[in-house]
């Protein structure tokens, strides 16, 4: 029985969804399936090969359309080349190696398609083969490398210039690689590295500055040393860091101060421990309370206060975590 008044939208199927069905009715126009729940699905009889018969199982599918008859209008024709795609996409992750048709060239570089997503070689990113022949790729199979996959887009950024080297290669936490920005923002960037994989950069770990932009120390499609900081099992997660590579200008401080020597600053900060001094020399220490006064139970505030100048004494270094501790001249005015 054909179903009049059919609601798509009280359906559990969405246009692209494949489905096996069984067929019900053959006619020399259409068939029809039965797709569960008392839903049913048609498509053209010439889709249908001659070997299948009523009460076979067929896969279909969901066009999103519906008859004038209240059926779901689904397609047989092309469907395992459609399950292949899938698998085919299911297998693409960033730095997996797909061939793809190219439909266009643009000023930036070459367009293409794969399996419904479009495909998108920058100049940048081309063997310069691909790039002296780029008017002559239309139409053409090219094989890049993904860099960049954005699935809710259906797009993937690729680079051909990866192929003139290995894949991927392994890295780890502490190593130093180039790569070069292709992407960037504000807060952070994307970067391409030489060995393949594709890392990102944060505004955080670019300098020891305090930034407004990455643009401010960075530019797109500049090589760069960076150091790999983070990374999983599989390398589709690396963070690099810029910064990591050079000499921290706090530790060249640290490293130049001794137990004893003396130091002066602003009191920042009151805490029920001591106060925060802000050092002349730019660093930050900390005046622990009951280590500037003799007398017990005396509060902070009683010794210090907010904006003071005060002198006194280094009586910890701990240049790993850049830890600081002072006795100041405090101790010796409330005798």
């Amino acid at each position: 029985m054909r179903m009049k008044d059919f609601d798509i939208s009280m359906t559990q199927y969405s246009k692209g969804d494949i489905i096996t069905g069984t067929i019900v009715m053959i006619s020399k126009s259409e068939v029809v399936v039965a797709l569960g729940g008392l839903k049913e699905g048609v498509f053209p009889r010439a889709e249908l090969d001659p070997a299948f018969k009523i009460g076979d199982a067929i896969l279909v599918m969901v066009t999103g359309a519906i008859d004038d008859k209240g059926c779901l209008v689904v397609k047989h024709e092309g469907v395992n080349k459609a399950i292949e795609d899938k698998e085919k996409l299911n297998s693409i992750k960033v730095g997996s190696e797909l061939t793809f048709k190219v439909k266009n060239i643009s000023t930036a570089g070459l367009i293409g398609e794969f399996v419904g997503y479009r495909i998108f070689v920058p100049f940048s990113q081309c063997r310069l083969e691909d790039y002296k022949n780029a008017n002559n790729l239309i139409d053409k199979e090219v094989t890049a490398i993904v860099i960049e996959l954005d699935n809710i887009k259906k797009s993937m950024v690729c680079s051909s210039k990866l192929l003139e080297s290995n894949n991927i290669v392994p890295v780890e936490i502490g190593d130093n690689v180039k790569g070069s920005i292709i992407k960037l923002e504000d807060k952070y960037a994307i970067v391409l590295l030489n060995n393949g994989a594709k890392a990102k950069l944060s505004i955080s770990d670019a300098s020891y500055n305090k930034l407004n932009s990455l643009k401010d120390v960075v530019e797109l499609d500049k090589e760069y040393e960076f150091k790999i900081i983070d990374t999983n099992s599989d390398f589709t997660r690396i963070s690099v860091g810029l910064k990591q590579t050079q000499i921290n200008p706090i530790d060249e401080i640290f490293n130049n101060l001794n137990i004893g020597d003396e130091v002066e600053g602003v009191v920042a900060k009151i805490l029920p421990i001591g106060a925060i001094i802000n050092l002349d020399n730019g660093l930050r220490a900390m005046a622990i309370t009951k280590e500037n006064t003799d007398k017990s139970n005396v509060a902070t505030h009683y010794i210090y206060k907010l904006g003071t100048r005060v002198k006194g004494n280094i009586s910890l270094i701990d240049k790993e975590s850049h830890k600081l501790n002072i006795i100041t001249n405090k101790k010796s005015e409330l005798h």
